[in-house]
């Protein structure tokens, strides 16, 4: 009987609270060793791609001044309160979020500014040059928070937390952040200021920070490819025609078959099924973020690699039980 094993299944399981997907994984690959009677491959899980360290990234902006005694004649359109924020004791010590947040103000506040009749041609001449070097250099501040804002850093560094078999909280918040952060990324380049000046830098970090589904997203994939990987060197020297001679049902294939039906099917399938609707959420969003950054090639390979990876290794697997199945009187079907 030909069976489908590939559907990969949404069930609700209820499980303690630290009983995440790795953990599943490891349980699930224990049960199958122990059934085959084969000990447990136990091979090092390789380390994630390298990111370049924050001080190799960040780059300086170009130091624009603007005197003091003009900026007092510009007060009517605020820049004197913007200048006296940069100067101020805070202001020196801006992170990079903050500090893209101030220059967008700056610039959006400047362009109304520019927009006025001036009598002074004077300071209408040293505030557009300060116009023209500010939108210079917003890239560079943009790429500094990409880059090196701490939060944003612990999530492409990962955490060696592994996500919850289903349900995961925070995916439409991260979803969010990433799209606002993209959101921003298209105004700068359209150089709509005001627009970009009005999204809330602080409150889309607020969010990833909050819930750490980038940087457990990043290791669940890693993770579960190489435990995949183990169950198949654990499997590939197992003959599936080798555990039923001349088609003979036996005690150690009714418990093979409670093994796939409550520990492959009801938690890695449905562990690796979610893994992969995060993926094809969010790695997107943060591709489309990162692609023209030094931290694109590693980012690839922490998210979109390991996925394929994992989804190579999972097909694998479930080759095997395939072949087992349809060698052996098991009747296994994938519940719908």
């Amino acid at each position: 009987m030909k069976v489908c094993l590939l559907p990969l299944l949404l069930i609700s399981l209820s499980a303690c609270s630290n009983y995440n997907g790795d953990k599943a994984l490891q349980n699930y690959q224990q049960r199958l060793a122990r059934v085959l009677d084969t000990p447990p491959a136990d091979t090092a899980m390789p380390d994630a791609a390298a990111l370049a360290k924050q001080r190799d990234l960040k780059q300086p902006l170009p130091d624009v001044r603007l005197d003091l005694t003009d900026a007092y004649a510009t007060r009517h359109c605020s820049l004197d309160s913007l200048i006296g924020e940069r100067n101020s004791s805070l202001g020196k010590v801006y992170s990079a979020s903050k500090q893209l947040s101030y220059e967008l103000r700056f610039l959006s506040q400047l362009q109304q500014c520019l927009a006025q009749s001036w009598d002074n041609t004077l300071l209408l001449s040293q505030l557009q040059q300060v116009y023209q070097q500010k939108q210079l250099s917003i890239d560079i501040a943009f790429n500094n928070m990409l880059l090196t804002d701490d939060t944003l850093r612990k999530e492409l560094l990962g955490v060696r937390q592994a996500l919850p078999l289903n349900a995961a909280a925070g995916i439409s918040e991260t979803w969010q952040a990433l799209t606002e952060l993209n959101r921003l990324q298209k105004f700068i380049a359209e150089q709509n200021w005001q627009a970009a000046s009005q999204i809330d830098i602080e409150q889309q970090l607020q969010l990833l920070y909050q819930y750490n589904v980038l940087a457990r997203l990043q290791y669940s994939l890693r993770d579960a490819g190489h435990r995949l990987a183990q169950l198949n060197l654990l499997t590939t020297n197992i003959a599936p025609a080798s555990l039923c001679p001349q088609r003979r049902d036996s005690e150690k294939l009714r418990i093979l078959s409670n093994v796939f039906s409550k520990y492959f099917v009801s938690e890695v399938q449905l562990y690796t099924s979610e893994l992969n609707r995060y993926q094809q959420q969010l790695w997107p969003l943060l591709l489309q973020l990162y692609q023209h950054t030094a931290l694109n090639n590693a980012l690839t390979q922490r998210f979109e690699q390991t996925h394929l990876t994992m989804r190579t290794e999972l097909s694998r697997h479930v080759t095997w039980w395939q072949t087992l199945n349809s060698q052996c009187p098991l009747e296994l079907t994938a519940r719908q």
